[in-house]
């Protein structure tokens, strides 16, 4: 090896106990290259900031300026010294060599760090035997540990670090990719998938290396956002003068995708996901446990927020979780969704209702994907089903974002009937959840929206929309179709729910007995979308009312020609794309006295309602028909 090594003692000067994490022995293992200010720097804040037993072991590759010799009057200082410049993972491995600690922390020279910095980074890599490696946040470096800062002089930097630390106490996230300018690592997990590769040289990708055998092996990384490293970036690399650092990435970049067989950052990110299952709650009593025996055995972790239940819910979560919060109700469903998201750690937030369920063949798509998706999805929709007919056929469905990136930070907005706001690479999954209605909940959204109108709230489109949903669905018919004509009169609604509003109006008009304005609205959807088959339905069943067969006849005629719309974002009631406007064309012909095309619309709804009792009588009694002609 050309290599020295100079022993020295750990600045505590004594044998840490093994047994808690922060009392166990970490190595801190540093390599330079000349640049003696920085490193200077960096070890002092070391001394300032880290209470708990560590040792410093310093390899320095070959420096020519008065870092070796600086190094070698660090009392608390093991130095590896190499004539020259061996590279980084190759000094990497001489420091793990030399280091005698429970974990290894792998840091740049040119960092800065912070109070309480090692301190919590041993809590995250103890929490769990199958956490391999962690990492602060910091001001410069790539991917998702990087935050914004508001310093820019290292003078106020500890005042920084000491609010977002504050602020973020006890948070982390789960991670692909771990940078090295500042990795702490379990020796066992070291020992285990082995040291650094050398291949390497310089350095660049012998960290992402490292990180991606961490994951194959099974264990899980974790930035710690309580953790905080000042980083200047790139000191030592950009100033070895006979290395190019552009060509340097693009070499290690080839090598590794060499060694793996692909871009070692399309395998990372494409290992399995880890899953945080995110609920809100109240007096759940009665569904949550089916809830969650659907989904348990697929999430990573369950994080349940109750807003104030006074039944057995808390009880009954505490058999699946230990992480329930509890959030003080404040009648906003999107601030307690968005308090619940904040406390999720893994990969994605997969997010559900208390009177949702995932069955059994969803179950089973849901965990294929869980080992399938590649990371760049930021968000996956799944089907919502809302209704059944009474062969278990849906009858009514939308479509939502059910899994979501965390680090996306995508937030909820909306009081009432909330939205989650994403972006980004959606995949388009043919996954369901199933939801099963629960009457209360629909009283207390519209006490919150009453609520909000005495406080002399004004509405948005979106709040009006779903304001004149529930009044429709407490049948308050009058109030419902004046707020709905509130919200088409703001022209400014989603296209959707201002088509959906035409028909709930028409519905309205149709419970209050009166037909021409039930017409008028139906005749009005028409303004905003060519026409929809519900509606050309809602003009045949008009004029079926008034024995009017050869005018009912031509709108459900239109309905069985007009092409299905994409369900992904509306809600789409399959009855009118396919069997009921042919079940009303029968009624049609056969009052017409035309039996034989009255039979041939029955057969095509028999096609979709194979056992239906009505279609069959239609059928039986038709067939008499034609056999008298």
């Amino acid at each position: 090896m050309d290599a020295t090594i100079s022993l020295k003692t750990m600045e505590s000067g004594a044998t840490p106990d093994r047994g808690d994490p922060e009392n166990m022995l970490t190595s801190i293992v540093i390599l330079t290259h000349n640049e003696w200010t920085v490193t200077k720097a960096c070890l002092e804040s070391i001394r300032l900031h880290t209470p708990e037993p560590y040792e410093l072991i310093v390899v320095d590759n070959g420096s020519t300026d008065e870092t070796s010799q600086s190094l070698k009057d660090q009392q608390d200082v093991k130095l590896v010294r190499n004539e020259t410049n061996l590279g980084f993972p190759k000094g990497c491995n001489q420091g793990i060599e030399a280091a005698s600690g429970d974990s290894v922390l792998f840091l740049n020279n040119d960092t800065v760090v912070t109070k309480n910095w090692l301190k919590n980074l041993l809590r995250e890599l103890h929490s769990d035997e199958r956490v391999g490696m962690v990492g602060p946040v910091s001001n410069y470096v790539s991917g998702q540990q990087q935050i914004p800062v508001t310093y820019h002089e290292l003078s106020d930097l500890d005042r920084f670090a000491k609010e977002h630390c504050e602020q973020h106490s006890g948070q982390w996230a789960s991670a692909r990719r771990i940078v090295g300018f500042c990795l702490l690592v379990k020796r066992s997990v070291l020992d285990e998938i082995g040291w650094f590769d050398e291949r390497f040289g310089i350095g660049n990708y012998e960290d992402d290396d490292l990180c991606l055998r961490a994951l194959q092996a099974g264990y899980s990384l974790r930035i710690v956002y309580d953790s905080f490293v000042h980083h200047v970036g790139h000191v030592t690399v950009r100033n070895i003068t006979d290395v190019n650092f552009a060509q340097l990435l693009v070499q290690n970049k080839l090598k590794a995708a060499e060694k793996w067989g692909q871009n070692i950052h399309d395998l990372m990110f494409e290992m399995p996901i880890t899953i945080s299952l995110c609920m809100i709650v109240k007096n759940e009593q009665e569904t949550i446990a089916r809830c969650l025996n659907s989904i348990r055995d697929i999430v990573d972790e369950i994080i349940v927020v109750d807003t104030g239940s006074t039944d057995d819910t808390v009880e009954i979560l505490k058999r699946y979780t230990d992480k329930i919060y509890h959030f003080e109700w404040i009648h906003d469903f999107a601030a307690a969704r968005n308090f619940a998201f904040d406390r999720a750690t893994m990969d994605y937030i997969l997010w559900l209702d208390a009177d949702d369920v995932i069955y059994e063949k969803d179950r089973k798509k849901l965990a294929e994907l869980k080992q399938s998706l590649n990371f760049s999805v930021d968000s996956v929709s799944m089907e919502y089903h809302l209704s059944f007919d009474q062969d278990g056929n849906v009858t009514s469905k939308s479509r939502r974002n059910r899994l979501v990136k965390r680090a996306n930070k995508f937030r909820w907005h909306g009081a009432v009937h909330e939205y989650l706001l994403v972006g980004g690479n959606i995949l388009n999954s043919d996954i369901a959840v199933t939801h099963v209605s629960v009457e209360h909940e629909s009283d207390r959204n519209i006490r919150i929206y009453e609520a909000r109108l005495a406080r002399g709230e004004t509405f948005e489109p979106r709040d009006l929309y779903y304001y004149a949903n529930e009044l429709l669905d407490h049948r308050r018919f009058e109030d419902a179709a004046a707020v709905y004509d509130q919200f088409l009169n703001t022209h400014q609604g989603w296209i959707e729910d201002v088509i959906a509003a035409c028909g709930k109006l028409a519905d309205c008009y149709h419970n209050l007995n009166q037909p021409d304005k039930e017409q008028e609205y139906t005749l009005r959807s028409f303004l905003y979308d060519t026409p929809r088959a519900d509606f050309c339905c809602r003009m045949g069943y008009y004029f079926l009312q008034k024995s009017e067969w050869k005018k009912a006849a031509f709108w459900y005629e239109l309905a069985t020609n007009l092409p299905k719309p994409d369900a992904n974002w509306g809600f789409v009631n399959n009855a009118y794309w396919t069997w009921l406007p042919h079940l009303q064309l029968c009624v049609c012909y056969d009052r017409m006295g035309d039996y034989r095309k009255a039979f041939e619309h029955n057969e095509i709804a028999r096609r979709y309602r194979p056992t239906q009792e009505f279609v069959l009588l239609n059928k039986a009694y038709l067939e008499s028909r034609l056999s008298e002609d």
